[in-house]
């Protein structure tokens, strides 16, 4: 992270003057050096979390990703379940147990036991929609599985976004107490000029203005700390503590290949969200062949046996002894389907649209990806562009400061000159360290639109980190 603020209480030496005392109330020695501007940032301990840390807890953590996992390892049983219910036998067993009363006019009343049972068998031999919604079975579970990918690419990104959220975020409040330091120390000297007569009241009012100003920003920068803390605890389910920061000057590296085309195709090849709606499209495609094989013929092997026990009469209206039927039987059954009404023709019609839509959605979701994929790779190569020019601005806001200091001391400029060069190099640094995470984001996004991000393009970023 910055190491250019230097804690302004801790430096000292901004508006003091080295002189007697009179000279300390006629001359304001402002020499606000490059430490002054430098890394006032949060501390982290040995023990900070760094980016890998804060993944691994999103990945146990973030119900998010569990819900996707948990749907991916649901969808691996839609396979074994379409095989046993569209090829394998299906055997049945049935029993009864039947108390009977029976009272017939002139015959005494009875009272007798039955029961039965039957094992039956079924065996689909050809039917055409087994075999087609066999195959959507395997386009389901792929479909899944690009589904738990584009998860977990998005669980890489939401955490690198969360995370460096609450680092710009920790910047900010140490920017705003550095600047607030820093006018407050301009605003006593202002007073103490104003007192001897050395400067207008206007001096005085207008550094109050800016202090005024720099404490209403330490405010809401705080506050925006706090979202972004409750941010990433709910992503990881605790509240995050110290973690590590951007070390000074990473190395911010050109997209690679540094052909936009070249990614824009490769995500077509690779990007899980095409590829959950190229599978969407052929479960649609599968669906209409499916409800047109609703007119073909399906023939079953089936078989069954059945055991009925069963009490006979006499002539006298008594019941007599129990006797005991077997039947048992297989055969083929051969159905041929006339006519239901026009919905078979229904159900193809609406299979047709649905198909069509699925392909309007892959067609939607490429132009998206490839937008996607232009916009992130132009965000990488103008902000590493963008990072170069503000560390030149800083370097230039820095002499800019150096020079309006040097001119109040002869004259030349004003207290308000040397606030607003103040301020500028705050807003500077402010600048610098947003388009870094800019920066390092885009090539995250890039490479999850391309379908290329993997845990050690994390690994990577986590490198550029400092504990």
């Amino acid at each position: 992270m910055f190491t250019l603020i230097l804690n302004y209480l801790a430096v000292r030496p901004a508006c003091i003057i080295t002189a007697n005392n009179d000279q300390k109330r006629k001359t304001m020695k402002l020499k606000i050096s490059a430490a002054l501007v430098a890394g006032c940032f949060l501390g982290t301990s040995a023990l900070a979390a760094d980016l890998m840390d804060i993944y691994r807890a999103a990945q146990a953590q973030d119900p998010v990703y569990s819900s996707a996992r948990f749907a991916y390892d649901a969808s691996k049983e839609i396979v074994p379940q379409s095989r046993a219910t569209n090829f394998l036998p299906s055997i049945g067993f049935t029993a009864g147990y039947n108390r009977n009363h029976r009272a017939t006019d002139g015959f005494p009343a009875a009272d007798f036991n039955t029961h039965s049972y039957t094992v039956s068998l079924a065996q689909p031999l050809f039917r055409m929609q087994n075999w087609i919604s066999f195959g959507q079975a395997g386009l389901l579970e792929k479909q899944s599985e690009a589904l738990f990918a584009d998860a977990g690419q998005s669980l890489i990104v939401r955490t690198a976004q969360a995370y460096f959220d609450m680092l710009l975020a920790q910047d900010n409040v140490a920017l705003s107490g550095a600047q607030k330091t820093a006018i407050n120390e301009q605003l006593a000297q202002a007073k103490r000029n104003f007192e001897v007569g050395t400067s207008t009241i206007t001096d005085t009012y207008e550094a109050q203005a800016k202090y005024d100003l720099a404490v209403a920003k330490e405010i809401s920068d705080l506050n925006d700390l706090e979202i972004k803390r409750q941010a990433l605890q709910q992503l990881i389910n605790k509240m995050p503590t110290g973690l590590a920061v951007l070390r000074d000057n990473p190395v911010l590296t050109l997209p690679k290949p540094s052909d936009m085309d070249q990614w824009v195709k490769a995500s077509e090849e690779a990007s899980p969200a095409i590829a959950q709606l190229q599978l969407a499209r052929e479960i649609a495609a599968k669906e209409v062949d499916r409800n047109k094989a609703g007119h073909l013929p399906t023939l079953d092997f089936t078989g069954n046996f059945g055991n009925t026990s069963s009490p006979s009469s006499t002539s006298s209206g008594n019941v007599g002894p129990s006797f005991e039927t077997r039947s048992s039987g297989i055969g083929l059954t051969l159905t041929i389907p006339l006519y239901q009404g026009g919905g078979t023709q229904s159900r193809v019609r609406q299979a047709l649209s649905n198909r069509d839509k699925a392909d309007a959605d892959l067609e939607n979701s490429k132009r998206t990806v490839a937008q996607s994929v232009r916009q992130n790779y132009l965000g990488v190569t103008s902000g590493v562009a963008q990072v170069k020019a503000l560390e030149a601005a800083l370097v230039s806001n820095k002499s800019s400061l150096d020079a309006t200091v040097l001119g109040k001391e002869v004259g030349v400029r004003t207290n308000v000159d040397v606030l607003n060069a103040q301020q500028q190099l705050f807003q500077a640094q402010r600048d610098l360290q947003q388009a870094r995470y800019n920066t390092i984001m885009s090539q995250l996004r890039l490479k999850s639109a391309a379908g290329r991000l993997v845990e050690e393009d994390l690994a990577e970023v986590n490198r550029m980190l400092v504990r």
